[in-house]
């Protein structure tokens, strides 16, 4: 077998694995699974980080991370964020801008720049295993009503 069959294979057993585990919550969702991401907080300064290990099935044909794998990972850390601090919430715009190629693993870290009580705004700062900016990414976000809010509105 050649490497890029075996890199198939392997994409496929992982996209297999995810399918059969995933759960619709946080963490535990199809793409976090299939990516294989490694989701931690930091509750001291409300950060969220996303570890993103390369696989070479994530490439695109210059052998870098794809930029649409790179602004999935940066989105979910800007998601499980805000779940985390304030209430789950829907990204309703994000602007995305890419310095270097990813070609390993990458980080995104996500933090608040403004916790409205409807519109939130994020960012998301991805870097490289030698903590080079790869690419940041700002986005707002729209909260979602807790059960308690959505029962009271019925």
């Amino acid at each position: 077998m050649t490497a890029g069959t075996n890199g198939l294979h392997a994409a496929v057993e992982r996209a297999a694995t995810a399918a059969s585990t995933a759960r619709p919550e946080f963490g535990a969702f199809f793409l976090a699974r299939f990516l294989d991401l490694d989701i931690s907080y930091d509750d001291e300064v409300r950060t969220c980080s996303v570890v993103l290990p390369y696989a070479e099935h994530l490439c695109n044909p210059q052998g870098s991370v794809h930029g649409g794998v790179l602004t999935t990972a940066m989105d979910i850390s800007m998601g499980h964020l805000c779940h985390r601090f304030l209430s789950a919430a829907v990204t309703i715009e994000m602007n995305l801008r890419f310095f270097r190629p990813l070609t390993g693993t990458g980080r995104c870290t996500a933090s608040m720049l403004r916790p409205g009580r409807r519109i939130v705004h994020l960012e998301s700062r991805l870097t490289d295993d030698d903590d080079r900016p790869v690419a940041f990414a700002t986005g707002s976000w729209h909260r979602l009503p807790t059960p308690e809010q959505a029962e009271r509105r019925t």
